[in-house]
């Protein structure tokens, strides 16, 4: 006689113990990049300023062209764009950098530099008689008002008198305080940001598009395109990019610039 089966259904061996809840995967968690809502001690933005002398309200310097047309200083050649400054390098004078500190973005503010923290005060040794003959050597006009390069100074002459003229080599600032109008654009946070504004700096006629970057540990990559190679005096855009980059980047140990050269496609043989 045959046994008989059991019609009631198996119980799982997998069934989970009672009061013991299933743990749930989350998946991965991705990193974000930190914003920062206001400029700190090593941040790296973007400013756009007017500046002016106080004494007489002439604007000698602006990142904008509008403001540059309109006060008789524009030059076809010029970049006007708004300006790349990591805070604490003295890529401004270090008097305007300070003065950033804790600004937003969209934030505005004038700022008054006083000579010992601007171009220094006037220095009456640096006033100097030179003979015609000597400039005449440097290929000189002895016109007063002319701008000169004599030596490694450069300086203005103030005054024909005989056969000699009188040279200032101040600078056209000193003694002078300064005013500046300057607005934050913004806060750069964004790694691969930071190394295209860092490229751009250097390299404003290439699309920094065509650039490729990583960041491994402490160590930056920059890919560069082959169109580098024909730009005159690269290796000094080079040397500041990589400098640039590890101000920028604390922890950063090395910067390395590539550029890769593939191997041309054999041209094919016309056989007919």
């Amino acid at each position: 006689m045959s046994e008989k089966k059991s019609t009631k259904p198996k119980k799982a061996a997998t069934k989970k113990a009672e009061g013991k809840k299933p743990t749930k995967k989350t998946p991965t968690e991705k990193k974000t990049t930190k914003v920062e809502s206001v400029v700190g001690e090593k941040s790296l933005v973007y400013v756009d300023y007017s500046a002016t002398t106080k004494d007489d309200g002439v604007v000698f310097d602006t990142t904008m062209a509008e403001v540059a047309k309109e006060s008789g200083i524009f030059r076809e050649n010029d970049r006007y764009d708004p300006m790349l400054v990591a805070i604490g390098w003295n890529w401004l004078l270090k008097a305007l950098e300070e003065e950033l500190i804790g600004m937003k973005v969209g934030d505005s503010k004038t700022v008054e530099v006083p000579p010992e923290k601007g171009a220094g005060q006037r220095d009456p040794k640096k006033v100097k008689m030179i003979a015609k003959t000597k400039l005449a050597k440097h290929k000189t006009r002895p016109v007063k008002g002319e701008q000169i390069t004599f030596g490694n100074e450069r300086g203005v002459i103030t005054a024909v008198l005989g056969r000699q003229v009188r040279v200032d080599f101040n600078s056209p600032l000193a003694g002078r305080t300064l005013v500046f109008d300057v607005t934050l654009r913004s806060i750069i946070t964004d790694p691969d940001e930071k190394l295209r504004a860092v490229v751009k700096r250097r390299i404003p006629g290439l699309p920094v598009e065509d650039f490729k970057f990583s960041i491994a540990k402490k160590s930056v990559t920059i890919e560069m395109p082959k169109e580098t190679r024909y730009i005159q005096d690269i290796q000094y855009a080079e040397i500041g990019i990589a400098s640039d980059a590890l101000k920028v980047f604390d922890d950063a140990k090395e910067v390395k610039l590539v550029v890769t050269f593939d191997r041309p496609k054999p041209v094919e043989q016309n056989t007919t």
